[in-house]
C-alpha cells in the first residue's frame, strides 16, 4: 500500500540510472517556470519509496539530472526537483611540472578531472539585483556535483586559484559554495586571464 501512487502511474516510468544504479522515474517539466532557463532545465521528479534517490543524485535518462530537493509525499513516494545539466567541464589546478631528476622544471595547469556533468549559468544583471552573494567578477554560476575536487586557495597548498574549462574556455573559481545545495557545489567563475 505505501508505493501504490508511484504503481498508479507505472504507464509513466521511465527507466534511469541514480548514482549509476538502476530506477524507475516519472519526470515531467516544472510548469510554473517563466523564464526560458527555468522552463528549459527545471524538472518535476517522482521516485519509488524504496529508491535510493537523495539530494545531490545524479539522474541519468537520455538527459542528466542533478537532484535539488526531495520531499516525501502522503505515500511516501519521494518527490525531486531537478536541474538538467547543460555542459561538461573540466577541473584543472596549478601544479609543478617535474623532470627526470624530479626537479621542477616548470609550473602549469594540469587536468585533476574531465568529463563533469555541470549546470552553467551565465551571470546577468537580473540575476546580480536578487542574488547579493555573487561576486563583481563572477561572469558564471556553475552547479557540480560533491565528488569534484575542486579547492580555493583556503583549502590547497596553492597560492593559484583552480580552473575550470567551460567548451574550451578558460575560467578561474573564485568560490565554492558548499552549503547552498546539499551535496552539490556551486562555483563563482571569472574570465581566467592568467
Amino acid at each position: 500500500m505505501v508505493i501504490l501512487m508511484f504503481k498508479e502511474f507505472s504507464h509513466r516510468h521511465s527507466d534511469c540510472t541514480v548514482d549509476g544504479s538502476p530506477g524507475k522515474v516519472i519526470l515531467s517539466r516544472d510548469s510554473k517556470s517563466t523564464s526560458i532557463i527555468s522552463r528549459e532545465y527545471l524538472y518535476n521528479a517522482v521516485f519509488s519509496p524504496v529508491s535510493a534517490v537523495t539530494r545531490g543524485s545524479i539522474i541519468k535518462t537520455a538527459d542528466t539530472f542533478f537532484v535539488q530537493t526531495l520531499r516525501l509525499t502522503t505515500s511516501e513516494d519521494k518527490y525531486c526537483s531537478l536541474i538538467k545539466t547543460n555542459i561538461e567541464a573540466e577541473l584543472q589546478r596549478y601544479s609543478n611540472i617535474y623532470g627526470e631528476n624530479k626537479n621542477i622544471i616548470d609550473r602549469a595547469f594540469t587536468p585533476v578531472q574531465t568529463g563533469i556533468p555541470a549546470f552553467a549559468q551565465h551571470v546577468t544583471a537580473r540575476m546580480r539585483m536578487e542574488d547579493m552573494g555573487l561576486l563583481p567578477t563572477t561572469s558564471y554560476v556553475l552547479i557540480i556535483p560533491v565528488t569534484v575536487d575542486v579547492k580555493t586557495p583556503q583549502e590547497a597548498e596553492t597560492t593559484s586559484l583552480d580552473r575550470i574549462l567551460l567548451g574550451g574556455v578558460a575560467y578561474q573559481v573564485n568560490d565554492v559554495n558548499r552549503v547552498k545545495y546539499p551535496n552539490l557545489l556551486q562555483l563563482q567563475l571569472s574570465e581566467d586571464v592568467r
